[in-house]
């Protein structure tokens, strides 16, 4: 990470306030990995969270208990990564209203800056591993519909500002600022006060924005 960020400021002009963020699991990582991050000039981080019920976690093979996660995010503040995403999501198997709901107040007591909350999208033709969730587990089209409403009613009440259809801020959050006085903008990612007209992707299978339209790099590693 370190070697990454001293080549991007070597051949880019960084802004004293760029915002320098990783999406991270939080499932397996140490303290000193934290660190390093936030040496090498980390300043966000987004937190998978998905769900935090044992049986829901069971079923998407993800077992991540809130201890995990209060842990990794206890150790980004004391290192100074003090942006805190997460990203939770509803329509997942053995979801309920209220497994969601409670899911959402878990992660609000973490206090992050925003929430992501996300539909799960179960396309088994696509994504073969999706084939072990049985789709009987699977909440109906109402029962969605349901759970997103009922999460994003419930982080209003905790103190969030609803930031288009599935991102929520804290007021005063940039993101919320933004969407206040109209400078709120959306790209393939979500929302964002990014008003940059270019978004270079590097990496296999990274995806970029340009001004004549999205370009995304060859997905085998090989290749790239």
């Amino acid at each position: 990470w370190r070697r990454l960020i001293e080549r991007i400021h070597a051949r880019f002009d960084v802004g004293p306030d760029a915002e320098i963020a990783v999406e991270m699991d939080p499932r397996g990582l140490s303290e000193d990995a934290i660190f390093a991050l936030a040496r090498a000039g980390v300043n966000r981080a987004s937190i998978g969270v998905q769900d935090f019920h044992p049986e829901v976690q069971k079923a998407i093979n993800r077992i991540q208990p809130f201890e995990v996660t209060e842990r990794v995010v206890g150790w980004l503040r004391r290192h100074g990564i003090a942006g805190i995403n997460m990203d939770l999501m509803y329509g997942l198997p053995y979801q309920t209203t209220e497994r969601v709901v409670e899911t959402v107040e878990k992660a609000a007591r973490m206090e992050p800056d925003r929430v992501a909350l996300f539909g799960y999208a179960h396309v088994p033709w696509m994504k073969s591993h999706q084939n072990l969730i049985k789709g009987e587990t699977l909440p109906d089209f109402e029962q969605r519909w349901r759970q997103s409403e009922a999460a994003a009613d419930r982080l209003v009440d905790l103190g969030y500002t609803r930031v288009g259809f599935d991102h929520f801020a804290r007021p005063g959050d940039p993101l919320a600022v933004a969407r206040d006085e109209g400078r709120l903008h959306r790209n393939f990612q979500g929302y964002t006060t990014d008003t940059a007209p270019v978004l270079l992707g590097f990496g296999a299978s990274a995806i970029g924005s340009l001004p004549q339209g999205y370009v995304q790099n060859t997905q085998r590693l090989r290749a790239y």
